[in-house]
């Protein structure tokens, strides 16, 4: 069994994912600004948001950004706090739940980039996966936002985290971008309908580089070890960034 690295060489994006590479339309384009003006002003008067650690983040290059996730409100934050244009990033999102019906898919799609994933994936739906996050990152040094949680957390605590975004940092050479978000779990926690006022803040750690923990032996072997430390590494970085806040 070869590694992914050398399957993606030789994949192309499936159908299903033909509208991660497609031309926005100028319809698109209008709701998906209108969407991003909206989160600036909402994060400006009603959820107040405070950042700290921009100039960590990549100016012209893809990365991966990675955070806590206790609330849908989480991805309007992280784009938000890069101050990068909303465009310029896809999330990963469970099929089941975002791609449940056709028209729940056109109209999230028309407000974020929107790259569906299994939650049980194989090693087909991986590569399907990884292949249309490395087109959608080629145009433009475009970016992704992954939850290592999996899903939004219950309890406002952080999750153990899963060795997905690990994987596509290693396998695509992106940089991951580990932050914390504080707030959102008081402001519109899973399970609750309406948004409450709240402060808001955003702690951005420094990249972790995939290159650093890959071994020159590429065999599926070291590549799971390779994920396994990147995640180690990931899941103690966010700690970190949630306790000197603390701390502070």
């Amino acid at each position: 069994m070869g590694t992914f690295h050398l399957e993606l060489e030789n994949s192309v994006v499936p159908p299903e994912y033909s509208h991660v590479l497609k031309k926005p339309s100028f319809l698109s384009k209008s709701i998906k600004k209108i969407f991003e003006i909206y989160c600036k002003i909402l994060f400006t008067f009603y959820c107040p948001l405070k950042v700290s650690g921009r100039e960590n983040i990549p100016k012209s290059s893809s990365f991966i950004f990675c955070s806590n996730h206790n609330s849908h409100m989480d991805s309007g934050i992280l784009m938000v706090a890069s101050g990068l244009p909303f465009k310029n990033f896809a999330m990963m999102a469970a099929k089941d739940y975002f791609f449940g019906s056709d028209k729940r898919k056109y109209y999230l799609n028309l407000l974020m980039n929107l790259i569906p994933i299994d939650r049980d994936a194989d090693r087909k739906s991986i590569i399907d996966y990884l292949t249309a996050c490395k087109e959608f990152t080629k145009i433009d040094n475009r970016s992704l936002i992954i939850y290592p949680e999996g899903t939004r957390s219950k309890t406002g605590k952080i999750q153990s985290f899963k060795k997905g975004p690990a994987m596509i940092s290693a396998e695509l050479g992106l940089p991951i971008i580990p932050a914390h978000i504080k707030g959102t779990f008081n402001a519109w926690p899973k399970g609750k309908k309406f948004m409450r006022p709240s402060k808001i803040t955003i702690k951005i750690g420094k990249p972790i580089f995939p290159k650093e923990f890959l071994c020159n032996d590429e065999t599926d072997s070291s590549n799971f070890q390779a994920y396994r430390k990147i995640t180690e590494e990931l899941e103690k970085r966010v700690h970190e960034l949630m306790e000197s806040r603390n701390n502070a």
